[in-house]
């Protein structure tokens, strides 16, 4: 198995190696490493949850701390979670296919630093735990859903006038919350994809592929805006009136819109810069982009991915609050209208999949060797905070390894399609040259 324990966000495997021992091992070291004596636990809809849930729950009582069970919950809720608790864990892969799974864990509202993560992944390897103790802990059944509902509805208020919406749960975690909220507002809400028995209705990613049959559905139920989460609802998409993905830039530009301080990430558009004052710029992760924006004191946050941050409410990506910050501006005739007035430039996302045996840092060495042989004289600037991100006359690009599945992502942006297909194309060459 591979030895790094920790991706971009969280701890992400096949269900199939997360046997019962990996999973007493992740409990035995959060118990060693923690602090606090509650931990709050949730999970996603994957048929694999509820026994990976039950299983770490247990370990977790055998260590001798008391567990808030959650259920189902968002991730956002179990965000929300630890800020009373202290820590969170999350049974969740986001995005990834079904047959994957996986932790993520929240300290006091944050999602773990990349010290944390260390120190619990030392302890895993080591196996240096705590002695478990005589007293098993409380193992006690919440539903946090209601507080979440209504923090969000304190901070965005109920909507101006009637707003039509088309829901897709993708039949993950944002079924518990996101109907509820929307139609609290004052939305009239038709909700689709909201079973949570574990068999997904399409890609749990939000991307255009994943999306067809539901863009058909936005004219035949003639609504105002459809919203969809992914797996665990910390991201939404939108698909427009029409029927059309919005483009992810487009959707961060929408929502950053006006702001004087904002932060994202090294994958973001150039067009950021066109809607805002000052754009500071990160590694990819909603971690980095917490800690930046804190650090900045910066007046919001997100990623081209649907990962929004609202410092205001909260220092965590929330999917349900990104849906009720939408349909609110659509309420008050900002959303479309500012959409309107965005700079639109073409860009292309792909993925090129590698063994996961694969030495990673001797290989994207060797990829960047290739891009600088490749590229030659055409590159004004590099930045390597997060990959290779490197600008060309009229466009940049970005060659990263995936924190979440084993894949190198090509980001390209450009101020026409033809830059952009060449740009993509000599990226491509660069990659499968050496992998």
């Amino acid at each position: 198995m591979n030895k790094r324990l920790f991706g971009t966000s969280g701890i992400r495997r096949l269900a199939d190696e997360l046997t019962k021992e990996f999973i007493e091992k992740i409990a035995y070291s959060l118990a060693t490493h923690t602090q606090d004596q509650i931990i709050a636990v949730g999970r996603d809809t994957r048929s694999s949850s509820e026994e990976i849930a039950n299983q770490f729950m247990s370990a977790l009582s055998t260590a001798g701390l008391d567990v808030v069970d959650l259920s189902i919950a968002s991730t956002p809720t179990v965000s929300m979670a630890s800020e009373e608790y202290g820590t969170g864990i999350v049974i969740t892969a986001s995005h990834n296919p079904p047959e994957w799974n996986g932790f993520k864990f929240w300290s006091n509202g944050r999602a773990y630093t990349p010290q944390q993560e260390k120190e619990i992944e030392e302890i895993f390897y080591s196996e240096k735990f705590c002695d478990t103790k005589q007293k098993h802990g409380l193992i006690k059944k919440r539903d946090y859903t209601v507080k979440h509902i209504n923090r969000i509805i304190d901070h965005v208020g109920k909507i101006n006038k009637p707003v039509r919406v088309l829901l897709d749960c993708s039949n993950g975690a944002g079924a518990v919350i996101t109907p509820i909220l929307l139609k609290k507002m004052g939305c009239s809400v038709t909700a689709i994809n909201t079973e949570t028995d574990g068999v997904f209705a399409h890609g749990l990613e939000p991307t255009k592929e994943n999306l067809e049959e539901t863009c058909k559905l936005v004219k035949k139920y003639e609504v105002d805006i459809c919203i969809v989460h992914d797996g665990d609802a910390d991201r939404s998409s939108a698909i427009d009136k029409n029927g059309r993905l919005i483009d992810w830039d487009n959707f961060l530009s929408v929502l950053a819109y006006g702001n004087n301080k904002i932060v994202t990430t090294v994958d973001a558009s150039m067009r950021i810069e066109d809607v805002c004052n000052t754009v500071i710029r990160t590694p990819i992760g909603d971690v980095a982009v917490a800690d930046a924006i804190c650090r900045e004191k910066a007046d919001f946050g997100g990623e081209p991915s649907g990962s929004i941050i609202f410092p205001e409410v909260h220092m965590f990506p929330d999917g349900p609050l990104t849906a009720a910050k939408i349909v609110k501006m659509i309420s008050e005739d900002r959303f479309y209208e500012t959409l309107e007035k965005l700079q639109k430039y073409p860009v292309k996302r792909i993925k090129i999949f590698y063994n996961r045996d694969s030495d990673l840092s001797k290989l994207m060495q060797e990829i960047k060797l290739r891009i600088l042989s490749e590229f030659r004289g055409d590159i004004k600037d590099i930045n390597e905070i997060d990959g290779i991100r490197a600008t060309v006359d009229g466009g940049w690009f970005l060659v990263r390894a995936s924190g979440t599945e084993p894949c190198i992502r090509i980001t390209s942006e450009a101020k026409t399609e033809k830059i952009l297909s060449d740009t993509v194309k000599r990226c491509r060459k660069c990659i499968e040259s050496v992998h």
